[in-house]
């Protein structure tokens, strides 16, 4: 290891030994020195745990190019007196400070006398070319800066946009050169130790910026260049992250919507602190703690800050509700929340379940066993499992839900890595599911753990994969606590199916190109035709029972391919999801009525079979334009009956509970319809049947 920590005992003992304030511990956190330890500390953690062998000495200079990265608006000059360069040999730059603003770069600044200027480039032009490049080739400022600092006298081609036209465009020769005055630099190369780029970013940001902040900018900078997944969490970030995974987090148990400036609660979690007092859906928060939250432009960001809050304390509310003259007040004891992994479970047939799960916690396996049983009462003997737009969470919780439906003691998954040796991981106890059909329903949102499941259950021939090809998340994380209570997660290992496939798909070409990799799916037609999806040969196996061909190299491709349905959609409907119209509508409707619909609608089935949204939706059209959304006659009819199932949807969650979006707007679920075609016909299960 290059980068020597003895320099820093005397700071680690200061942080480890005896108490200290908050104020010692918030000057500490932001002197140099211990910024430079965490830094070093980081590189020490990912030198040992990664999972390919890593260049140190590369990992400390991605640091340095990437402090800069939070800069805004974005320079590459400092005034000379404080620049204190290691490399004395001055670069130049076309002397201008911008910002991104979509696919161009903005003229924030012009330096007097610089070649900006002399080739009349001005503040607010809007640059769409640098050199050979266009802006969607540039990633990170960093980057654009190796663009535009250069040596002394060079020249550079620049494409301007003309504001007034932006299909004119303007080519200018611009010469790098020196001002007085400034010094211009090129980051890891005029400055490149990790303490002089936090203090060279200190002195150029116009504003005040925490140098805590200016060095998570490069941390975070440095892991990125590693893969897409390993990476830093801040210490604000840090309880927020983990809450949905541990299955719960504390606060007043609300689910609420933001109506017309006001916070309206859309359903009191049961068995939670705002439930017990009495708060129910429809209640309109007026003060918390005497502070004014209606009508004053409040965020979602602003409602947690006020309502969440540690275990046993309390917050006072008042509470506009319909029919009141008064309004009601309330102490609430904040407690644990409990965050379900299960959205819905019902049968869609007399002998076929649903379950669909969002995430993978640590309460996920006792939720999807409570369910099981719950279905299993009511006749179930196959299940249809959705996974579809999860995204993972723990391993230890795919394994458990794998468990469920595979026999015997088989593999479930395996990692290997570098500082890791091949880990397998096996059934283990007798599931709630070993017997009946089973289709698990997947899509390209569907990641990590969800591919665990599935490609385990596909490598067994255990059931059917039905829909599209996952993400190709197959990338081990481990936790690294820091000294200041932040963390960094780590990649130490890769995911493989019992058949031996990577899961992981290729991210080689920059992280940028790799969260567009989706959308290139898309262009490239593989969400619509099956033909379009192109397999390696060298990385074909076969099932573990069946023999059949599956491959690696990225994601699980289903065993039945269910093309993403685009008609009975139009931009009419997606304005009316996109802007809130049609949840506001049924938040609101539901309010006003509820009392008569908790009359009418005694249960959620004699809703569902009898509520009718042709009148309504006459109301939710007259509402969307009072909000400033034109009717459409000709983009409504293409989306009629999906319009009219989102408003029913919408209804029964308000009405009745969360779930029941669901079990009514699963109507529009194409993959879980050609699953039930599929086990109502049977001829599907053939294949793998043993």
């Amino acid at each position: 290891m290059k980068i020597d920590l003895m320099k820093h005992i005397t700071l680690v003992l200061l942080i480890f030994i005896g108490g200290y304030s908050f104020a010692q511990e918030d000057k500490l956190e932001e002197s140099v020195d211990f910024l430079d330890y965490k830094v070093s500390e980081i590189i020490n953690a990912v030198d040992k745990k990664y999972v390919e062998e890593v260049d140190d000495t590369k990992l400390k200079k991605d640091f340095v190019k990437g402090v800069q990265n939070h800069l805004v608006p974005f320079k590459s000059y400092v005034k000379k007196d404080k620049a204190n360069f290691k490399d004395k040999n001055e670069f130049a730059g076309i002397g201008i400070a911008i910002k991104f603003n979509s696919d161009t770069i903005v003229v924030e600044e012009v330096l007097k006398n610089s070649g900006a200027e002399e080739s009349g480039i001005k503040k607010g032009d809007k640059i769409i070319g640098v050199g050979k490049k266009k802006i969607s080739d540039f990633n990170y400022f960093s980057d654009v800066q190796e663009a535009l600092v250069g040596e002394p006298n060079s020249r550079l081609e620049i494409r301007v946009a003309d504001t007034t036209d932006t299909a004119n465009v303007f080519i200018k020769q611009v010469i790098r050169k020196p001002v007085d005055g400034v010094a211009f630099y090129k980051m890891g190369k005029s400055v490149d130790e990790i303490k002089d780029a936090i203090v060279l970013m200190d002195e150029v940001y116009q504003d005040t910026v925490l140098k805590s902040k200016i060095t998570e900018t490069g941390i975070r900078y440095m892991l990125e260049q590693l893969d897409p997944h390993t990476s830093y969490i801040s210490v604000e970030d840090f309880q927020d992250m983990n809450a949905p995974l541990k299955g719960s987090f504390t606060g007043v148990g609300v689910r609420f919507q933001i109506v017309k400036d006001t916070i309206v609660v859309v359903e009191a979690i049961p068995g939670g602190p705002s439930e017990k007092v009495g708060i129910q859906a429809g209640d309109k928060y007026i003060y918390v703690n005497d502070e004014k939250v209606a009508g004053v432009g409040i965020k979602n960001s602003g409602v947690r800050e006020r309502l969440l809050g540690d275990k046993g304390t309390k917050v006072d509310v008042k509470m506009k509700r319909r029919g009141e003259d008064e309004l009601l007040e309330f102490t609430i004891e904040r407690d644990k929340i409990p965050i379900y992994s299960v959205d819905a479970a019902y049968m869609v047939s007399d002998s076929i379940g649903y379950i669909k799960v969002n995430k993978f916690a640590a309460t996920t396996v006792q939720e999807v066993r409570k369910a099981i049983l719950e279905l299993k009462s009511k006749g179930m003997k196959d299940l249809i499992l959705d996974l579809q737009g999860n995204g993972g969470g723990y391993l230890r919780a795919a394994i458990g839900l794998a468990d469920e439906f595979i026999e015997g003691k088989k593999l479930v998954v395996y990692t290997e890595g570098r500082a890791y040796p091949q880990q397998d991981y096996m059934t283990r106890y007798e599931g709630l599911l070993e017997d009946g059909r089973l289709i698990v329903l997947v899509n390209e949102n569907s990641a990590s753990a969800s591919e665990i499941v599935s490609g385990a259950i596909q490598d067994w021939d255990r059931g059917l994969i039905v829909g599209r090809r996952t993400f190709g998340k197959g990338l081990v994380q481990k936790p690294y606590n820091l000294v200041d209570g932040s963390q960094i997660r780590i990649t130490t290992q890769h995911y493989y199916t019992p058949a031996g496939r990577c899961i992981q798909k290729p991210y080689d070409k920059g992280i940028q190109e790799y969260r567009r990799e989706k959308y290139n799916r898309y262009k490239h037609g593989e969400y619509f035709h099956k033909d379009s999806i192109k397999f390696d040969e060298k990385l074909k196996v076969f099932t573990k029972v069946k023999h059949r061909p599956v491959y690696g190299g990225g994601g699980i491709m289903p065993d039945v391919f269910v093309p993403l349905d685009t008609t009975g959609t139009s931009d009419y409907f997606s304005a009316l999801i996109r802007k809130g119209i049609l949840n506001r509508f049924a938040l609101t409707w539901v309010n006003d009525n509820r009392k008569k619909l908790q009359e009418k609608y005694i249960t959620f089935d004699r809703f569902n079979e009898k509520f009718d949204t042709d009148k309504l939706v006459k109301e939710l059209i007259k509402y969307a334009e009072s909000e400033g959304l034109e009717y459409d006659e000709e983009r409504y009819r293409e989306a009629e009956f999906t319009i009219k199932t989102r408003l029913k949807a919408s209804v029964a969650q308000n009405l009745f509970d969360f779930s029941r979006f669901y079990q009514v707007n699963n109507a529009l679920n194409e993959p879980l319809q050609e699953a039930i075609s599929i086990m109502k016909d049977g001829k599907e299960f053939e294949e793998i049947k043993p």
